[in-house]
């Protein structure tokens, strides 16, 4: 890792530090006070203003310290179709946090939160070995984007606070739908961690039906 750089999950950040503009504000405030309260005509007058903004300056640095800013870099895997997959995939990660937060259902978030989890993990394999793409692009551009469709539409109902059968159907749909999303998910990362890039096909063709049967297809079109 790269000096300054620092790395949360699957998100690397740049560190910088940002120094507060006070202290020089604060310095130049009391050079302005010591002209206003003296005659500032010898060259000692002006050397003490000096040393009393330095010493304010000095002063405030203590009170008034850097700040640390911290600017997210670009996936940056030497391959651009790569880096936009997996930037996209952070977008919607990041959504999928907020969603959780959104929604009662304890049972509902714990199986959110395990997803989020087994994504970021997937995608942390993608972005060590960029050829994985192969295996992942399935995955990265109907799976994973389904599941966003599908975790907005339940938020949104919650939110809402609808109370129609249509509403009580959705729900119930998620709700058994995401089980076999979280172990699809899980499969996924257990082929890659395993260095078993077996074909999971099976196991995304049983969740496609379901989501299908469920009408959760059209959500995505799938490549």
């Amino acid at each position: 890792m790269k000096k300054g750089i620092i790395q949360e999950g699957i998100v690397s950040y740049k560190v910088q530090k940002k120094r507060s503009p006070l202290p020089f504000l604060a310095a130049g405030f009391v050079f302005l006070l010591v002209g206003l309260f003296s005659a500032m005509v010898h060259a000692l007058d002006y050397l003490f203003a000096a040393l009393v903004s330095c010493g304010m300056f000095f002063m405030s640095r203590l009170v008034f310290k850097d700040q640390e800013v911290r600017i997210e870099l670009p996936p940056d895997t030497g391959d651009a179709q790569t880096d936009q997959l997996i930037a996209e995939a952070r977008t919607m990660l990041s959504s999928f946090h907020v969603l959780e937060e959104q929604i009662e259902d304890k049972t509902v978030s714990g199986h959110i939160i395990r997803i989020e989890k087994k994504c970021a993990q997937i995608l942390s394999r993608l972005k060590e070995q960029p050829a994985l793409l192969s295996q992942l692009r399935t995955f990265l551009r109907y799976y994973l984007p389904t599941t966003h469709k599908l975790l907005e539409a339940r938020a949104a109902i919650e939110k809402s606070g609808m109370s129609s059968e249509n509403a009580r159907l959705v729900c119930e749909r998620t709700d058994r739908v995401l089980p076999e999303i979280e172990r699809a998910f899980g499969k996924q990362l257990e082929a890659l961690d395993k260095h078993r890039y077996m074909d999971i096909q099976v196991e995304m063709d049983v969740l496609e039906g379901m989501l299908k049967s469920d009408g959760f297809s059209d959500a995505v079109s799938k490549k």
